[in-house]
């Protein structure tokens, strides 16, 4: 393998990355930016005219109340970054399922076996707190896919002996 070839799964791979969590972020836009971390707290501050006792209650109501919210928040996040998480490795499979039985040239192949399992790898590390099940099933079977891969297109890696 020369050096264009190099050069160009490079391209495929520093362009598949960034599509797939942009069209993550597309597809599924909540909890981005400024909204993905709870932020919603009310003032939980001193009445007037009321006793330390009426005080102290009314605030430990409020602040109750906010850590409800916020775990309601924090679970609706991590159901939902679940399914983003589930959208970027079943990607992730199928983009793999591509470079192991579709012809393509050995740069591409290259490109899109190391994007989807960097994303795949990169992915897990971003959404591991989601906990998906469905999310785990699918990198089973990327892993049981890149081994076939490996098995089956090494040649593809091993630079060419140059014949005499």
């Amino acid at each position: 393998m020369d050096w264009i070839k190099i050069l160009l799964a490079l391209v495929v791979i520093l362009l598949y990355i960034p599509l797939v969590f942009m069209g993550a972020n597309v597809f599924f836009p909540e909890y981005t930016g400024s909204d993905s971390y709870y932020s919603y707290y009310k003032d939980c501050g001193f009445t007037r005219g009321e006793g330390p006792s009426a005080v102290y209650e009314q605030n430990n109501t409020c602040i109750n109340d906010q850590q409800v919210e916020q775990k309601a928040f924090e679970e609706s996040k991590a159901k939902y970054e679940g399914n983003k998480y589930i959208f970027i490795v079943l990607l992730g499979l199928l983009v793999l399922l591509l470079a192991v039985f579709i012809a393509f040239d050995q740069s591409i192949i290259i490109g899109l076996f190391l994007g989807s399992t960097l994303t795949s790898f990169f992915s897990t590390w971003i959404y591991f707190q989601t906990q998906s099940k469905i999310g785990f099933g699918i990198l089973v079977l990327i892993f049981f896919l890149t081994l076939y891969f490996i098995s089956k297109k090494r040649n593809v890696f091993l630079f060419p002996q140059h014949k005499k």
